[in-house]
């Protein structure tokens, strides 16, 4: 392979084909996740009234079964990766989606549709587990935020096609196009992923070593507090958004999901431009926070003092603020200073089983049971508490790694 030296490591042209399979698997996972959202109108209305029925919690709960798998295994995928490869572990994980996306196809009522969304969460867990350590394999330090912003753009390209396209065509036809392009994920993961040439060597420790040095560090914890609260605000908003400004704001259903779309839309750019700024002024803990206290700022405005059209202008701009959070909340695995690379997997792992935990538990069963239908709780004031939990956890994050190579076992 083509590399250059930057920053005192070898860094691969392969790269950028690496970064592709991430952008493309997110997209079709994440949108795989997400498409209840659009259907939503549908979906809550009752059976008599032509629609499926669903109440709230069940909802809630197709929304973010996906995240369940993640809790149960993104451990584990991210401890199998240091030991046997990063290649086995996205394929399986990978395959096990495309298993569950085939089945969906042929389901209907609630169970079945939920069982089926659960199995295909397994590549949501691997991927979520994986990405930062793959980032940081193949990019250097001071990129990884930037890498990890494009990344995370796909995540939004995801929502903001899947959403509408749920909408418009029906849950069939939508699950029927979500196995397709699982199928053509796996394919290209099996045929294009390579192996790092310098940095990815299984780990050979014990299994309880392993873990036990990545369970210790208390900035670890401190960074999965960080990213559960940012998921778990996220998770509500998305979920609601559509319904909350139809029914709350008094806009039109069908504009009301394409604001949604254009919301990830405009994530997406602050995916981008937010890490760009940071990995020029090194100072990524100081802008969560900043980020964090603003977007209290601006939900506030567009719940309690906007209405109709004005509150959706207000969400598609904070929207851009809430891309920004992302990728640096995702990225802290991978930046902080106790972590070696060996154990970034299972480092990963944790951060995505806290994340999925608080993106489960947090929406169904604590926001969902307290707030009912009342979506100027749910998108605001539990919009609001989430992000500001989020901003007092960064407080305690340490100084980031942002250069140089992530040390190495036995540094």
């Amino acid at each position: 392979m083509n590399y250059k030296i930057i920053d005192g490591e070898k860094v691969y042209s392969y790269r950028w084909v690496i970064l592709a399979l991430l952008f493309l698997a997110v997209v079709v996972v994440n949108g795989c996740t997400l498409i209840f959202a659009g259907m939503a109108p549908s979906l809550l209305a009752p059976a008599e009234a032509g629609g499926y029925g669903w109440t709230s919690q069940q909802f809630m709960l197709a929304n973010s079964c996906s995240y369940l798998t993640g809790f149960l295994f993104c451990i584990l995928c991210g401890t199998l990766a240091d030991r046997k490869g990063l290649k086995k572990v996205m394929c399986i994980g990978l395959g096990i989606t495309l298993v569950g996306a085939v089945l969906r196809c042929f389901c209907t009522d609630f169970p079945a549709i939920f069982a089926c969304s659960v199995v295909m969460g397994f590549g949501l867990a691997a991927l979520n587990a994986n990405s930062a350590k793959m980032i940081r394999l193949w990019f250097p330090g001071k990129m990884v935020g930037v890498a990890m912003g494009i990344y995370l753009c796909g995540a939004t390209l995801g929502c903001a096609v899947s959403v509408p396209v749920a909408g418009a065509v029906g849950m069939t036809p939508t699950f029927i196009g979500v196995a397709v392009l699982s199928a053509v994920t796996f394919v290209a993961w099996v045929l294009l992923y390579k192996k790092h040439p310098d940095n990815e060597h299984p780990i050979v420790e014990p299994v309880v070593s392993h873990l036990g040095k990545v369970m210790k560090s208390k900035n670890l914890w401190v960074a999965c507090l960080v990213i559960g609260f940012v998921m778990a605000a996220g998770a509500v908003n998305n979920g609601y958004l559509v319904a909350m400004l139809s029914s709350a704001k008094g806009v039109d259903p069908t504009v009301a999901t394409l604001v949604s779309s254009a919301c990830n839309i405009t994530c997406s750019v602050g995916g981008l431009l937010f890490p760009i700024i940071c990995a020029k002024t090194h100072n990524e803990k100081k802008w969560l926070v900043g980020l964090g206290v603003v977007v209290i700022v601006f939900i506030a405005v567009y719940m309690f003092a906007l209405d109709g059209m004005a509150t959706a202008i207000g969400v598609v701009v904070c929207s851009i603020l809430v891309g920004g959070i992302l990728p640096l909340a995702k990225s802290l695995p991978a930046q902080l200073p106790d972590i070696t690379r060996e154990h970034m997997g299972a480092a990963g792992g944790l951060h995505s089983t806290i994340q999925n935990l608080f993106a489960f538990v947090i929406p169904s069963y604590v926001v969902a049971p307290l707030c009912g239908t009342d979506y100027m709780m749910l998108n605001g004031a539990a919009y609001m508490i989430l992000t500001g939990l989020m901003v007092i956890s960064a407080v305690f994050l340490p100084k980031l790694m942002t250069g140089g190579s992530a040390p190495l076992e036995d540094e």
